[in-house]
């Protein structure tokens, strides 16, 4: 059993890989829109500011598992472009659907951001990276429900190879060793997230 899972790890490892990308590509795009959300609401634009919180609102709390289905059959296994035929990755449409509770995180926490750093309390930016940190691995976790139509990140993978040796024992280990690669994620990203505010901590003091 140990060796069936060493033998398919690079395999695991692709699908991972996949799930890395759903959440990069989720947090970045998402917190660049929610950033300018954030920044409309502090600005205080009449009626402007309005429609930006109603956005945030929307993709703060729609359920991201369900629009995930609405995106799958939303939008087009295929198309037309150009006169070629495009297949259309499940993977961006995971992508899609993730944005959404990112870009409402975003502009709520940016517009915590401009508000401490107009009145001048330090550390705006640190409390705004460890929530962008932590949701980042929230968004990482749940890059796993792309399994569900049928991405091929590493829960995927994990399915095709319990299916394929059909031993129950065997779903045990390899679920346990799946969730073992989104914990080391977690603790490691983590680590490096303390360390790059205790530096940062020091550099201020020695200032």
């Amino acid at each position: 059993m140990i060796g069936i899972i060493i033998g398919h790890t690079a395999y695991l490892a692709g699908g991972f890989a996949m799930n890395l990308l759903i959440s990069v590509l989720s947090m970045t795009i998402g917190t660049i829109i929610g950033g300018f959300l954030g920044r409309v609401r502090f600005r205080h634009i009449w009626g402007v500011s309005k429609a930006a919180l109603l956005v945030t609102s929307i993709c703060r709390n729609v359920p991201s598992f369900v629009l995930l289905f609405y995106m799958a059959s939303m939008i087009p296994s295929e198309i037309d472009w150009n006169g070629a035929i495009v297949a259309v990755p499940l993977w961006i449409k995971a992508t899609l659907a993730l944005i959404f509770p990112v870009i409402g995180f975003a502009s709520d926490q940016s517009l915590g951001y401009f508000r401490q750093h107009r009145s001048g309390l330090p550390g705006a930016a640190e409390t705004f990276g460890i929530a962008w940190m932590q949701y980042f691995l929230i968004i990482i976790m749940a890059s796993a429900t792309a399994s569900v139509i049928g991405a091929d990140e590493i829960i995927g993978r994990a399915n095709t190879l319990i299916a394929q040796y059909d031993d129950p024992q065997l779903l045990i280990v390899i679920y346990i060793y799946v969730s073992m690669w989104f914990l080391a994620t977690g603790l490691t990203l983590s680590t490096l997230l303390k360390v790059a505010m205790n530096r940062r901590i020091r550099r201020n003091d020695a200032t």
